[in-house]
């Protein structure tokens, strides 16, 4: 079944305590702790970064979030059209970016901001 990716919630650094010209590395691992959870996955591109985080020894935890370097905003992208309800694992990773297009919205983030659900 095709994935269908819908950009949910989004986190700017100055909430997680971060100025806006924090480096990458810095708000990664702010978020991250912020979300308590584990960086399994991280791939940079100029424009942004695609994460996936998992909840330590959840296996099946695994969700995708985008990290748009000149906004400084990290955004949650929910996979549609699979029927799952909770995560995934982390050998889904390489299968789901690509199918989803996940890694060219990392390449390119702005156009993230259009696609924004509001908050909940």
């Amino acid at each position: 079944m095709a994935q269908v990716v819908k950009v949910g919630y989004s986190w700017k650094l100055e909430e997680l305590g971060l100025d806006r010209r924090a480096r990458t590395d810095q708000a990664v691992f702010a978020f991250a702790r912020y979300a308590e959870a584990r960086i399994a996955k991280w791939i940079q591109f100029p424009k942004g970064v695609l994460l996936f985080l998992t909840v330590p020894g959840d296996p099946e935890s695994g969700w995708f979030y985008v990290l748009d370097r000149a906004k400084g905003t990290f955004y949650s992208l929910d996979l549609t059209g699979d029927m799952r309800w909770g995560g995934y694992r982390e050998d889904e990773f390489e299968e789901l970016s690509q199918t989803a297009g996940l890694m060219q919205m990392a390449e390119r983030p702005r156009q993230l901001t259009s696609l924004v659900r509001s908050r909940l």
